[in-house]
């Protein structure tokens, strides 16, 4: 037996490595009808090329892709399925899926190979906001009117649920309460039937509103009191440093909560402060105005913790220009009457705050006499009638002369 396994020993090895290396050949090449190695995934769909003004109505599926050749080194990260919706318009149509893979891969199969998609334009909407209370106050105490800030917000989103969208709502708690509740609550979106708005992809807002939150006054007061939320009005006395004037007086809040019997705040509908000493001021001043120094009617008292405030804007006083060639007319002149002698054009001073009369030019300027019911002569420094930018005033009237005479009949010289 030795000797035949000995026999042709060397034609026996070199056949076996032969054989090995036609098996690892066949392994890695494959043989006619053998397919590659194929392996299937999910993976993920997204969108290329939506306009700004559209909005995706249909949520995006997952993709099951068989792929061929893929490389074990790959990044599975960076394949994936993809749509274009370049170009697209509102309405429902068919998409073709493509699947981003790398280089040397083979898509077998993609389920689904495309996709049925709603697209809708975007638009905006100004909406009412509306509160939604939760719970109630402590014993002994009562919920007043509530106070939203703002009342009303501009929403953005796709115009068929902007259609059915008639309110957004904010909702708070005053469990428990015993004094006014002041917070700032995020918006919800609801339909005519108060349900909530959602888009395909519950888990992504399709509506946004701006501002995205509102600032809620929530009174709460003894029972047998109400509230009322009032605007403050305030006044000065003195006058500025020379060449100063007072831009403005601003109370702080600009509205302020009271409570009450319902007797005591019936016809109390504004609240004045002041007056406050704006004497030789040369700049803006805060004033702090104690609560106890402001007279209330009987029974009416401040929320515990209220402020109050008014800042005084101080600026440069009233200054004076001079508008050059500044053209008169005369109007209403009766039909058998002719001007014999023009208004020539004249120099105008005017008054106004500095910023505003930086930009008056004669052209924003008008100026007339009111020639009706004169007949022809001479007329000396007859009174100017005029009409100004908003904030431009004449501290002297001008004078002006003109001749009216008796047109002559036609042929006549």
């Amino acid at each position: 037996m030795i000797n035949i396994f000995r026999r042709n020993l060397g034609v026996k090895v070199v056949s076996f490595l032969f054989a090995i290396l036609f098996w690892l050949f066949v392994m890695n090449q494959g043989t006619p009808g053998t397919p590659m190695h194929e392996q299937t995934l999910t993976i993920p769909l997204v969108a290329s090329g939506l306009p700004e003004n559209m909005v995706v109505m249909t949520q995006l599926p997952e993709v099951r892709v068989r792929l061929q050749g893929i490389n074990p080194s790959a990044n599975i990260k960076n394949i994936y399925a993809q749509i274009d919706l370049t170009g697209g318009e509102p309405g429902e149509k068919s998409y073709i899926i493509k699947v981003n893979t790398p280089v040397g891969t083979n898509v077998v199969d993609v389920q689904p190979a495309s996709i049925q998609l709603q697209l809708d334009t975007v638009q905006e909407k100004l909406v009412s906001v509306e509160s939604i209370v939760t719970g109630v106050p402590a014993e002994g105490y009562q919920l007043g009117t509530t106070f939203l800030k703002p009342s009303a917000v501009n929403v953005r989103g796709p115009s068929s649920i902007l259609s059915t969208l008639i309110k957004v709502t904010v909702e708070f708690s005053v469990t428990g309460a015993n004094e006014t509740v002041q917070i700032s609550r995020p918006l919800s979106f609801r339909d005519k039937e108060g349900k909530p708005i959602y888009g395909p992809n519950p888990n992504v807002a399709i509506l946004s509103a701006f501002p995205s939150t509102v600032d809620v006054i929530a009174p709460v007061l003894a029972k047998g009191l109400s509230s009322k939320m009032i605007p403050l009005k305030v006044t000065s006395s003195g006058k500025p440093a020379p060449g100063k004037t007072l831009r403005a007086l601003v109370p702080s809040p600009i509205r302020v909560e009271i409570f009450g019997t319902d007797q005591a705040l019936k016809g109390f509908d504004s609240l004045n402060l002041g007056p406050v000493d704006i004497t030789d001021l040369r700049e803006d001043k805060v004033f702090q105005i104690p609560i106890d120094k402001v007279a209330l009617p009987k029974g009416v008292t401040f929320k515990a913790g209220t402020t109050l405030s008014v800042v005084a804007q101080i600026g440069q006083g009233v200054v004076q220009k001079e508008i050059p060639g500044v053209e008169v007319q005369i109007r209403n002149l009766d039909i058998g009457l002719e001007i014999g002698q023009s208004v020539p054009p004249v120099n105008l001073v005017v008054e106004g705050l500095p910023e505003i009369l930086k930009d008056v030019t004669a052209t924003q300027v008008q100026l007339w006499v009111d020639a009706a019911g004169q007949l022809a002569g001479t007329y000396d420094n007859s009174k100017v009638y005029w009409q100004l930018p908003p904030g431009v005033t004449i501290p002297t009237a001008p004078q002006v002369n003109y001749i009216l005479k008796d047109k002559l009949p036609k042929g006549a010289e």
